[in-house]
């Protein structure tokens, strides 16, 4: 793979957040026609391994989202389509990134009455 860069944590991390956020997106099914050609190069990208390429259709999905003013008589908009959400569910599986920190407890196994894990201002029994 001469002159491309490996896919390194920041990228797949970076990646998959703006898959999740993609799937909370609302757009217009014309914009959704836009995306789902970002999401097919992300996955193109992802299976030949090119750094550079994931980072580029990233940084373009992360344009794609939606825009925060909407006009008036605007047209409707609408959750992701089924491709592109089943998509996208599959490249965040793929890529491997866990869930935030806080929603796992930071990768810590908490265990309740642990004796060893009391923190600051917490007796241990």
């Amino acid at each position: 793979m001469t002159g491309r860069q490996m896919i390194d944590d920041e990228t797949r991390t970076d990646a998959v957040e703006v898959l999740r956020d993609l799937l909370e997106w609302q757009l217009s099914p014309r914009r959704w026609d836009r995306v789902q050609p970002l999401v097919d190069a992300l996955a193109d990208a992802l299976a030949a391994g090119d750094g550079d390429g994931v980072r580029a259709v990233t940084a373009e999905l992360e344009l794609s989202g939606p825009v925060r003013i909407t006009r008036i008589g605007a047209t409707p908009v609408i959750p992701a389509p089924p491709r592109t959400r089943d998509q996208a569910n599959h490249l965040i599986h793929s890529l491997g990134v866990p869930p935030p920190q806080d929603a796992n407890h930071g990768g810590v196994i908490v265990t309740p009455g642990g004796d060893d894990d009391a923190g600051p201002g917490q007796q241990s029994h």
